[in-house]
């Protein structure tokens, strides 16, 4: 494998942030350092899993590295200390509660800033892989574009190679409160040879691959964390729409279990995974889109009355307890 440093601007740090899913994360893991063109470093936060992800990983690490190839370290050790472990190819952090997917990935996100080479941030989720030259392709378009921020990848169906989930990032509409994903169901070979159609159009980037700009940090500030999962990357991009651009590269392919980690594939969607998007969506459009909370509110309470028709009572009822401010359900692994 070769790294290529390009310039002492480029290096990358890559945050993925795991909960309960070491396998998913081991073959994420696995893709990423076939990187190359780009110099990297890769940090994985844990939080707090309970299926012993941080000794799989630490194993999985002990077999493909050196010993001074990389770190494992707690939160209170990477935000106590300056710089720890920097130099690394590869650091494992244990956030030591869950975090959410905010405050997870912002454990992450604070060292990688404390790297006075760190360029860019690529966020990953952890039941993604990449194509070899993802983040190369995905640094390439940022670099062509200082007003660019945040910029998306080609995100595809992990288990159907020719059908695409978004062309980077998603259309929002403030009267209903949803998101559209930009080119969702396509076949593969419509990826627009060009960005610009694309990049007009975007709400938000996707969270599941997302490259930040150092210097978006530096102005806009961590995500939110107290959004826990869910409208998180519509509300950094929102908060930055008068200093910063979208960005989408076509030829950064990264491949989506969507909904793994949570248990969003599952029939209706989680309880939990529900709770916090109708939460969040009103949460959101108080924030940003106060005049349109009754459409949202009117379009959330059908939803509920769906759910409620079609026997799926408990996502109903989590449903419900979002809107209402109320205590989540209490978190299981997918299915729930």
């Amino acid at each position: 494998m070769s790294r290529v440093l390009n310039s002492k601007n480029s290096h990358a740090y890559v945050i993925i942030l795991n909960w309960n899913g070491w396998k998913d994360t081991i073959e994420c893991l696995d893709s990423v350092f076939l990187s190359s063109n780009v110099e990297y470093t890769v940090v994985v936060c844990d939080n707090d899993s309970k299926d012993g992800s941080m000794e799989h990983m630490a194993e999985w690490a002990m077999a493909r590295f050196n010993t001074d190839e990389w770190a494992q370290l707690t939160r209170v050790e990477v935000e106590s200390a300056a710089s720890p472990a920097l130099g690394k190819r590869l650091i494992l952090i244990q956030n030591g509660a869950n975090l959410g997917f905010a405050g997870g990935n912002n454990v992450g996100v604070r060292l990688a800033m404390q790297d006075p080479n760190c360029a860019f941030i690529w966020l990953l989720n952890n039941d993604t892989t990449v194509a070899p030259d993802a983040l190369s392709q995905a640094v390439t378009r940022m670099t062509a574009d200082e007003q660019i921020g945040l910029c998306g990848s080609t995100l595809i169906y992990y288990h159907e190679r020719e059908k695409v989930q978004a062309f980077g990032g998603a259309i929002y509409s403030p009267w209903t409160g949803r998101s559209r994903h930009v080119g969702a169901f396509s076949q593969l070979s419509t990826i627009p040879a060009s960005p610009s159609e694309v990049e007009k159009n975007l709400s938000y980037v996707v969270g599941a691959a997302m490259l930040i700009r150092r210097e978006f940090i530096e102005q806009i500030g961590l995500m939110r964390e107290d959004y826990f999962l869910y409208f998180e990357e519509i509300d950094w991009a929102t908060r930055s729409r008068n200093l910063f651009r979208l960005g989408y590269a076509p030829l950064s392919e990264v491949y989506h279990k969507e909904g793994a980690s949570i248990g969003t594939t599952a029939s209706g969607g989680s309880a939990l995974s529900l709770y916090y998007l109708f939460k969040n969506r009103l949460k959101f459009t108080r924030h940003f889109y106060t005049p349109y909370l009754p459409s949202v509110i009117l379009m959330s309470l059908w939803d509920v009355l769906k759910f409620a028709l079609k026997g799926r009572n408990i996502q109903a009822v989590a449903a419900l307890r979002g809107m209402g401010g109320f205590a989540p359900p209490i978190a299981k692994r997918p299915g729930t």
